[in-house]
């Protein structure tokens, strides 16, 4: 017999089972209560969910605000950096670099953010961006002396960074638990 209860907002379906055996003319009962898979739902399951979107949601923004700004005014963000352009084709080719593939980068993210299957895919993307964006920093901190005024990038890239793998652990283990439940 199935009955219907609600938990803490949550819809769940207890079911009863009432086994009777018949052993050396004794009659005995046992009752066993399971739930379904949305009672387990929990703070915890909450947080992951939040934590396996939260660097697609983070990349989206970050690139379509670098894109914005400079798609907007080139000139003036790149000289805001240091970077002086001498022509007009220079002024395009900073559009396509610094605002194109931010732009195209921030599309991909939404599109792997707004679907299921699509998901570990935009992780492991945005993992691979950020991985190589920090290890060109760092080598450019190296190479060229610019730790002051690098270095304040360098902090959000590795949180992002960490953010990433941690999305990807969850959204592989929430995956190969799906996989065994079918």
């Amino acid at each position: 017999m199935g009955k219907f209860e609600m938990d803490c907002g949550v819809l769940t379906k207890c079911f009863e089972i009432k086994i009777s055996e018949q052993r050396k003319g004794l009659n005995m009962a046992t009752s066993i209560q399971g739930y379904s898979t949305a009672a387990r739902v929990n703070g915890l399951s909450r947080l992951a969910v939040v934590l396996r979107r939260a660097p697609l949601v983070m990349a989206t923004v970050i690139f379509t605000m670098i894109s914005f700004r400079y798609l907007s005014n080139p000139v003036r963000a790149a000289g805001a950096v240091g970077i002086s352009f001498t022509s007009p084709s220079g002024i395009t080719v900073a559009r396509v670099g610094f605002a194109g593939f931010p732009l195209a980068l921030a599309i991909l993210a939404v599109s792997c953010l707004v679907s299921t299957r699509r998901l570990l895919a935009g992780l492991y993307m945005v993992f691979t961006v950020v991985a190589v964006v920090t290890a060109v920093r760092l080598l450019g901190i190296a190479l060229d002396h610019s730790a002051s005024e690098s270095a304040r990038l360098l902090a959000p890239e590795v949180v992002l960074l960490t953010l990433s793998v941690i999305a990807i652990r969850l959204e592989s283990r929430r995956r190969r638990t799906e996989i065994k439940a079918a």
